[in-house]
């Protein structure tokens, strides 16, 4: 009788369009363009017509960028040594067909000069500049303008291929920790501090103090911050109560009556809108400052995590859909997201990124791995107790967690809606991502690392260096605290 063919013999083709993300250009030190093209068909049972190149690395730039002189180029500026520029990337990929869209993380630690970074409650500063800062605007959109640029005059020496649009990895723009029941979430700074203010005045002294209504939804733990993410757009104080006491969290407030706890909801969700409405401001701001005088728009793409409230984007899903403007007019055209229960969008182009909390793991582990070739960081924090071997293992020790989260595998497009099964036709395609479990341990061994102190100890006869070391060493961290 033969085999029955079952309709989810095509979930390729029912999937829409792939794209194929490479969030950095260290992959290609082990794979060549045709290479990942090929394994791209083979995982997901269709073709790549576009490819996401990153814009930056976590440890600096991938071209020269004019006002820029300082900051340092990344060690994948020259991804291979037949790759020899990100100009060079652009063009193995479009002369082999492919149209190209460009990722930023904005939040990498390279830029100097502590006047663009966020600040936290204490005024604090992390080594990421805050969105919301003009000048971080400024500085961001002159490094996704300058791809922008070399794209295009890549494009305009080839026939059938160009640069499609530009997409923004807003997976934690606003970082948060915390510890012993407090927490601390970003961002303080000037340009926050001013915006809370004109927009919801006297809200942000209520963060300021311990508890605070962040503690209704979010709780410190020994492995980073416990949250609750469905936390849908229509919520109201009340449910925001319930929610802390069915988690448990109501117990960050003991002295708190009920009455106290729901005013501290109010104050919470008078805070989400804020910060919202600044998130997206601030995203409009770099993109039209990175495409100003352009002829053609380009798709303006977000990619985000998926949850119904994203505490480290600092957005709303479901708002963004309602807000969505479909004549091209506002900040956003696209979204690439983990699709999850929580929410679908309705009105607002999608693809299905196919990693859990999409780039959110991928792009902390870049981050993580940039800042062991970060002097400050190297020296200011734990990662100057540990040696190179040590934080070799620690990477590969990492990308194993997170390739955990990974969805490379037809099978998982199984779970994407259909047209049969979604109220909704806005879903443009998937994104499969060129990273596979080894990249890891190729990474971590060819990785640049900075000697630590316990490196240097480690060696014997070596006194007079280690009073060099010491010195050296306690210059950067004057400089890193100036």
């Amino acid at each position: 009788m033969g085999r029955r063919q079952f309709s989810i013999s095509n979930v390729s083709q029912s999937a829409g369009e792939g794209v194929l993300d490479i969030p950095s250009l260290s992959i290609l030190r082990y794979k060549s363009p045709e290479v990942l093209l090929e394994e791209f068909r083979a995982i997901w049972g269709v073709d790549s017509r576009t490819v996401a190149l990153p814009v930056a690395e976590a440890d600096g730039l991938l071209y020269e960028i004019l006002g820029m002189r300082g900051v340092p180029l990344s060690s994948y500026a020259q991804p291979s040594p037949a790759l020899k520029s990100f100009e060079d990337v652009v063009k193995a990929f479009m002369s082999l067909g492919k149209n190209i869209i460009l990722t930023f993380v904005p939040t990498m630690g390279y830029i100097p000069g502590e006047g663009l970074l966020t600040r936290d409650i204490n005024g604090t500063t992390s080594p990421q500049p805050c969105l919301a800062n003009p000048r971080s605007t400024e500085v961001l959109g002159a490094i996704l303008g300058t791809g922008i640029d070399i794209v295009k005059d890549v494009a305009a020496r080839l026939t059938g291929v160009g640069l499609q649009g530009v997409a923004l990895d807003i997976t934690d723009l606003w970082g948060m920790g915390g510890e012993d029941a407090q927490v601390e979430a970003s961002c303080f700074c000037a340009a926050c501090t001013q915006h809370f203010a004109d927009t919801a005045p006297d809200l942000l002294k209520h963060f300021k103090t311990f508890p605070n209504p962040w503690s209704l939804l979010l709780r410190p733990t020994a492995t980073g911050i416990d949250y609750m993410s469905e936390v849908p757009l229509g919520i109201t104080p009340e449910e925001v109560v319930g929610i802390a006491h069915q988690r448990k969290y109501v117990e960050q407030f003991p002295k708190s009556e009920r009455y106290e706890l729901i005013e501290y909801a109010n104050l919470l969700l008078r805070y989400m809108r804020t910060r919202h409405s600044l998130t997206v401001g601030a995203i409009g701001a770099l993109f039209d400052y990175a495409l100003d005088g352009l002829e053609d728009r380009l798709l303006r793409i977000l990619l985000m995590e998926g949850e119904t409230y994203g505490w480290t984007s600092g957005l709303w899903l479901e708002e963004l859909d309602n807000e969505f403007r479909a004549d091209g007019s506002g900040s956003y055209d696209e979204i690439w997201l983990n699709v999850t229960p929580g929410y679908l969008p309705q009105n607002v182009p999608y693809r299905a990124y196919m990693w859990r909390r999409s780039r959110y793991a991928i792009s902390n582990f870049f981050n993580f791995a940039g800042s062991l070739a970060h002097a400050p960081t190297r020296v200011n924090t734990g990662l100057s107790r540990m040696s190179i071997e040590e934080c070799r293992r620690m990477v590969a020790n990492n990308w194993q967690r997170v390739h955990a989260s990974s969805m490379n595998s037809q099978a998982a497009l199984l779970g994407l809606a259909t047209e049969e099964t979604s109220q909704s036709d806005v879903r443009r395609g998937f994104v499969g991502v060129g990273l596979d479990r080894e990249f890891g341990d190729r990474f971590s061994d060819q990785i640049a690392i900075l000697p630590s102190q316990v490196d240097y100890r480690a060696r014997p006869g070596n006194l007079a260096l280690d009073a060099d070391l010491t010195a050296i060493l306690q210059r950067m961290r004057e400089d890193g605290a100036s």
